[in-house]
């Protein structure tokens, strides 16, 4: 009767040691994600693949395939070029997407989550700046 106890109790320890470790690489194991950078045709497109790693924001996964410069104006954070393209104030601007919708925050505060697959930034017409700037 000992030796069964003492066999169900190292099969216990194993079971346990065997949910603890998958329950700590769910956590802490980097999924992938493709980031699209579309330049607008001044440089060609290029898609690459990404870590994504919780709490981490679509901004800092940009810089982890780009070379990214950033504004900051009061407590934002804008994204002004990406590999040498920049950004115009009034004529263009570089936006992102999460999955085909537009995004609903700056790219500073919006943290990837393990559903986003895609993230597409794309260099086109400013059209923000007017609203900011009351001429529309």
């Amino acid at each position: 009767m000992e030796k069964k106890l003492k066999l169900v109790a190292v099969v216990m320890l194993g079971l346990l040691t065997v949910i603890s470790l998958r329950a700590w690489a769910d956590n802490t194991e980097s999924k992938h994600l493709l980031v699209e950078i579309d330049y607008g045709g001044v440089v060609p497109s290029r898609t690459v693949e990404a870590p994504t790693i919780k709490g981490r924001t679509v901004l800092e996964v940009l810089e982890t395939v780009a070379e990214v410069e950033t504004h900051p104006v009061g407590e934002y954070v804008f994204v002004t070029g990406i590999d040498g393209v920049y950004g115009k104030r009034g004529e263009t601007a570089w936006y992102y997407t999460v999955d085909g919708e537009s995004a609903d925050r700056l790219a500073y505060s919006k943290v990837v989550n393990d559903g986003i697959k895609h993230i597409r930034w794309r260099y086109e017409q400013d059209v923000c700046s007017e609203k900011v700037d009351g001429k529309k």
